[in-house]
Parts: structure tokens; sequence; C-alpha cells
């Protein structure tokens, strides 16, 4: 009886130390934002829960990576000068990747002899379940209403096209590949990609400062979708 009660003690306290663990574990998710903002001047800047994560501020086409936060509730501004701010309230899962691509929308003047007006919108890309293999998921944030793409593919003798619709998602499956990938918008390569584990590459569209349609990407595990 000794033994067994012996016994019933350390799995207690085991028992209790792991509770103890699970509630120490902090809820931590992650943001990821894109600065794809081309109006305005300078850098831009991004603010979680009036947390300003980089004061030197983010270039066009640049990205915070993921930035562990608490889960919950998060308040996210992105400010540029000569652009409206924008802000957002999103709830955050634990464990989550969220990101949000920053890009600025043309909004109407107060007055009808007023300048033109812009200001930052941010779009939400949202994770799906893992497929296996190598895909892409093509993202634009242009102003154009579709994009067509060629991916070109090493060791394929021709190019995937995929037609990037404004603010909408397409997602190009590439089997086993392992290839490099280019970029190309007709005769121009924006890019490129080198995929070294299976799973998914963000491509994000914008345009800079002069209309010229850049790529950035990213590795994502999961597949995304926008909204």
């Amino acid at each position: 009886m000794k033994t067994i009660s012996n016994i019933l003690a350390v799995l207690l306290a085991a028992t209790g130390m792991l509770s103890a663990q699970n509630r120490e574990r902090p809820e931590v998710g992650f943001v990821r934002i894109v600065n794809a903002v081309s109006p305005g001047t300078g850098k831009a800047t991004f603010i979680v829960n009036g947390r300003n994560l980089y004061p030197d501020g983010y270039a066009l086409g640049q990205t915070t990576g993921g930035y562990g936060v608490k889960a919950g509730d998060l308040e996210i501004e992105v400010r540029k000068e000569g652009v409206q701010t924008g802000r957002t309230g999103v709830r955050l899962g634990m464990g989550e990747t969220l990101t949000l691509i920053a890009f600025a929308e043309r909004v109407p003047p107060k007055k009808e002899d007023d300048p033109p007006v812009w200001a930052v919108k941010l779009l939400r890309l949202k994770q799906q379940d893992v497929e296996r293999g190598f895909g892409v998921s093509l993202v634009s944030v242009c102003r154009a209403e579709e994009t067509a793409v060629d991916l070109v593919v090493e060791g394929r003798d021709q190019p995937e096209r995929a037609f990037a619709r404004r603010l909408k998602t397409a997602a190009v499956g590439l089997g086993r590949t392992r290839g490099e990938i280019m970029i190309r918008i007709g005769d121009r390569t924006i890019g490129n990609i080198s995929p070294d584990s299976p799973g998914n590459y963000v491509v994000i569209l914008y345009e800079n400062a002069d209309g010229e349609i850049q790529a950035l990407s990213y590795y994502d595990p999961k597949f995304v979708i926008a909204g």
C-alpha cells in the first residue's frame, strides 16, 4: 500500500507540475506586416497595441517577419507621411501567424478642387491547412484588376501562367519541384524563389513610386487566402 501511495503521490505531483507549466506557457501568436504603400514620403511605421515595432520604419517592399505578440485582440496602425493612417482590429489566435499587407488606395478629397488623397488599407491573409508539395500563393495589391504572372521553373520547358486578381489570391501547385523559380511579368523578371522545404511560398505583387510592378516573397508552411 505504501508503494502505491508513493506512486500516486509522484503522479499527482507530476500532474501539478504539468498544469503549472501550461498555465505559465505564454499564449503567443505572430504578426507579419508588409509595407506595400507606395504613395507618400519616407518609411512606414507599424504600431501594434500602441507599440511601435521599429521606430526607424520600414522601406517600401520590406516586411517585419514573424513578430511574436500575446494572442488576443490587436489594434494595428500603419503610418506614412503624406498618406492617411490605416487602422484595423484583429483577433490573433495562439500559435497563429497573421499577415497584413499595407497598401494605399485613392479616396475622395473633402473638396472638389483638392489634390488626390491616399489612405492606407490593410489586407489580411488567412492561413489554410497545409498541403503536400511545393506551392505559390500570388497576392496582388496593384491597381490593375488582374495581372498575368509567369513562374519560370528550372528544368521545365514551359512557365506556369497565373492570373493574380486585385486583392485576391491565386494558388499555383508545383508538385515536388525544388528548382529555382523566376517570377516574370512580360519580359521582365521581378523576383525569384529558391524552394528548399515543401510548403507555400507567398508572392506579393505591388507597385513602386514609378508605378512599376515589384514582387516580394516569403515562406509560409501553410497556404493563404486573402480576405
